[in-house]
């Protein structure tokens, strides 16, 4: 689990630097911006879903 938990920070910082970079672009492609946000909150949401997951775990041993 840990692995997975490292492989999706590792996509949401690369998500992240794309959005950044898009968006510095003279003509940002915004619909290309709102699909990378939409995938790196679905991101998100997984990595917080896991560490719960690890939080009660840990708790319950």
């Amino acid at each position: 689990m840990d692995r997975r938990l490292n492989s999706l920070r590792t996509q949401h910082n690369t998500l992240d630097s794309l959005i950044r970079r898009e968006e510095m672009h003279p003509h940002p492609d915004t619909l290309h911006i709102r699909s990378l946000k939409k995938f790196k909150l679905r991101l998100r949401d997984e990595i917080a879903k896991l560490e719960r997951s690890l939080r009660t775990r840990k708790l319950a041993h």
